[in-house]
């Protein structure tokens, strides 16, 4: 049996993750935010690591959005197989818990729209469908937002 922590996220958890290949467009762009991008992601205590055996399956964070709302986002290690999958489906239901009981009402994330899987997890999850579309990055990769009601 897996055995695993969460941890407050500290830049070192980035050192040697390595996202699966649907997500590394994003985590270039979170990596280039440098130190001082880092340090506020470590002192605004809105983001988690997910270590399974050690090493880092999975990142997650809340971004605050106006009217008690949060743009929540995280990568996935590309090792992360279907047992640490299930370990972190737990986690990230118990992060959704902890958001409404710090004042969050709803949260959106996007989900690339060729990321078959990405879709299936966000729905799983509670998540539904809305009707915007962005490309993010402005790399011509479509992301579509889904929403849940904490």
């Amino acid at each position: 049996m897996a055995q695993y922590e969460v941890f407050s996220f500290k830049p070192s958890h980035v050192e040697e993750f390595v996202p699966q290949k649907a997500q590394e467009p994003t985590w270039e762009m979170f990596k280039n935010l440098g130190d001082v991008g880092m340090s506020w992601t470590e002192e605004s205590k809105r983001t988690i690591s997910l270590q399974i055996d050690g090493r880092t399956a999975s990142i997650m964070g809340v971004l605050p959005l106006p009217d008690a709302g949060g743009h929540v986002w995280l990568f996935f290690a590309k090792h992360v197989g279907m047992e640490e999958l299930l370990i972190a489906t737990s986690c990230v239901k118990g992060f959704m818990n902890a958001l409404k009981a710090f004042g969050y009402e709803w949260v959106q994330t996007p989900v690339r729209n060729d990321f078959r899987q990405g879709h299936k997890w966000a729905s799983m999850l509670g998540f539904a469908p809305t009707e915007k579309e962005e490309d993010l990055l402005n790399n011509g990769i479509i992301y579509k937002y889904w929403t849940k009601v904490l």
